[in-house]
């Protein structure tokens, strides 16, 4: 009687990685927001005689890609296992592979391919299970995925053996920020990204006060309106301490534009601390002057007022706030914000 046992290669636990699925650390899994992947885990199969000796090996390459949903709570991981050597006896492996998950989820699809695949040397197999997860309106779910592989070879005990391991990358599906509910990895900082082509005298004063006064600090988004209502108040309007002295002459349609974002737990400082500031494009660059002689700007303030016409004040917020639902920010989540050209 023979037997068999077969061990897979360490997988490192997450990092702060490169947002990306094109692997090079072998046996190990990188994310981005929407997506989780691992490359390389190896997995070796060996064959024993009843006297222990060994009589061949089977040597297998896995690598799994899993595709979030930013609008749906089901979504599918492709799976690959790729036999790259065998050696004495074993001539080929019998290989069968299913996947798992906790919390709320279950499995639309559980297993890749039907039954077990007989693969030699330099052969694959190839496909996909899917996940679902129902989340009731207002809720949220934190899950883990696992995978589970088992493989035979002629002659070898049939319950040897098993290689499994869990997605060591949680992912969280919502049904909070939008019409329908979404999955993402929240261990991934997602990114509110504004072009000054675009948002112009908005993006100025943002990028502005980021660099100058906040060293980059990441925001926390602030989900209730009534909240963020307030906080405009207290930097912008009737509590702010300090009345926002509107310039039309050299900024037409002035508006009051705070940041950080009145929707943010960091917004909502008195209008009073803010420098008062005047975005203005000048021989195709953004030049920034104080607002007011009586009230310097000293670099230690901890937001800014910046005088913005309101047409480019609103569509900032209003991305701002499709940034929210398509990058599933949540409640008391932080985001990072970067100005490009």
């Amino acid at each position: 009687m023979t037997a068999a046992e077969a061990t897979a290669a360490k997988i490192t636990s997450p990092g702060l990685m490169a947002a990306t699925c094109d692997i090079t650390q072998p046996g190990s899994f990188t994310a981005n927001r929407f997506g989780i992947c691992m490359s390389g885990l190896v997995s070796t199969y060996t064959l024993y005689s009843d006297k222990g000796a060994v009589l061949g090996t089977g040597v297998m390459n896995v690598g799994t890609d899993m595709a979030l949903s930013a609008s749906k709570s089901t979504w599918d991981e492709q799976i690959t296992v790729k036999v790259t050597s065998v050696t004495g006896q074993v001539k080929s492996l019998n290989i069968s592979y299913d996947a798992s998950c906790t919390g709320t989820c279950v499995m639309t699809t559980a297993v890749p391919w039907t039954g077990a695949k007989t693969l030699g040397q330099g052969q694959q197999a190839t496909g996909k299970v899917t996940y679902n997860s129902a989340v009731a309106r207002g809720s949220r779910t934190t899950i883990t995925s696992k995978q589970h592989m088992y493989v035979t070879s002629t002659g070898a005990v049939p319950t040897q053996p098993n290689v499994n391991w869990d997605n060591p990358w949680a992912i969280r599906c919502d049904n909070e920020v939008s019409a329908n509910p979404g999955c993402v990895v929240p261990d991934i900082r997602t990114n509110f990204s504004l072009s000054l082509s675009e948002f112009g005298a908005a993006a100025a004063t943002y990028g502005w006060t980021q660099n100058a006064l906040r060293g980059g600090a990441p925001l926390t988004r602030l989900a209730d309106e009534s909240a963020a209502e307030e906080n405009r108040k207290h930097t912008c309007g009737s509590l702010s301490g300090d009345p926002f002295n509107y310039m039309d002459d050299i900024v037409p349609d002035d508006s009051c534009d705070e940041f950080p974002f009145a929707r943010t737990y960091e917004g909502g400082t008195s209008g009073f601390l803010c420098a008062d500031i005047v975005p203005l494009l000048e021989d195709g660059k953004w030049v920034i002057y104080e607002a007011r002689t009586d009230k310097p700007v000293t670099g230690n303030e901890p937001c800014t007022r910046g005088h913005v016409p309101n047409t480019l004040n609103t569509n900032a917020g209003l991305a701002l706030g499709r940034f929210a639902q398509s990058d599933r920010v949540l409640d008391t989540e932080k985001y990072n914000i970067t100005v490009t050209n």
